[in-house]
């Protein structure tokens, strides 16, 4: 495998993309035995650590940045194994705010966690944690976000999990992909309030320089949200072009 990474790297030296013919024909230059199924699984591994991101079918673009790994702490696992203790097969992923921070340029005095799972556990879910003693809020509107969340201690936000949506799975942790706290800061305006305007640009813009992102990924989470039009045009008008030379314009 590492033969092949170092082909691919001399291959795609100076060219920004590649189709998935010329993969193959690199592949079958090491193992002309190769089945479509082996193929597929190494394209699979080159998108997961970052080195490939899909344009669009058959093509891809090259990137040598790294690939964001989301940090948990012992709050989250928490959360996490509390749930699971009770609700073992019940899909449920948890994230903080407090990510956003180092995509941006003004820093937010507080910052509160998600946690997401299936949309008819949500309310079991809130109940849980309410009797847990933890400072858990069901759907609050922007209101309330800034009266009472933003201002208490670890609130925890409980929200529908959306179907498919692009998750790092850790040991006994679901973790969202970069994609997925892109398109959600960008979608729930009403918790995410703090982030409009400049900030939101900052912090796609960051993203977009710093880390190998899969664009098809983002786009097609955004469609299960119903903003991938708009979200599409928004990274399109505000990412800095030398950013986003994924896209195919």
């Amino acid at each position: 495998m590492k033969t092949k990474t170092n082909d691919l790297a001399a291959a795609l030296k100076n060219r920004p993309t590649i189709t998935t013919k010329e993969l193959v024909e690199l592949y079958h230059n090491k193992n002309n035995q190769a089945d479509s199924a082996s193929i597929r699984k190494w394209i699979s591994r080159l998108k997961m650590a970052g080195q490939l991101a899909t344009i669009r079918k058959g093509l891809y673009a090259v990137s040598k940045k790294p690939v964001y790994s989301p940090k948990s702490n012992e709050f989250i696992e928490s959360l996490i194994n509390t749930f699971k203790a009770n609700y073992p097969e019940i899909n449920a992923c948890c994230w903080s705010s407090g990510w956003l921070n180092s995509f941006m340029i003004h820093q937010p005095a507080r910052y509160f966690y998600l946690f997401e799972t299936e949309p008819d556990m949500v309310e079991t879910a809130f109940n849980l944690f309410k009797d847990s003693k933890l400072n858990a809020w069901l759907n609050p509107d922007e209101n309330t976000m800034q009266l009472y969340v933003l201002s208490s201690l670890d609130p925890i936000i409980i929200k529908p999990l959306v179907s498919r949506a692009p998750l790092i799975k850790t040991g006994t942790t679901t973790l969202p992909t970069l994609e997925k706290i892109l398109v959600d800061a960008w979608t729930e305006k009403k918790i995410f309030n703090f982030l409009q305007g400049e900030e939101l640009v900052n912090i796609f813009d960051f993203a977009f320089a710093h880390y190998a992102l899969s664009y098809s990924r983002l786009i097609g989470y955004a469609r299960r949200r119903g903003t991938n039009q708009e979200i599409d045009q928004f990274v399109r008008k505000t990412v800095q072009p030398q950013n986003r030379t994924f896209l195919n314009d």
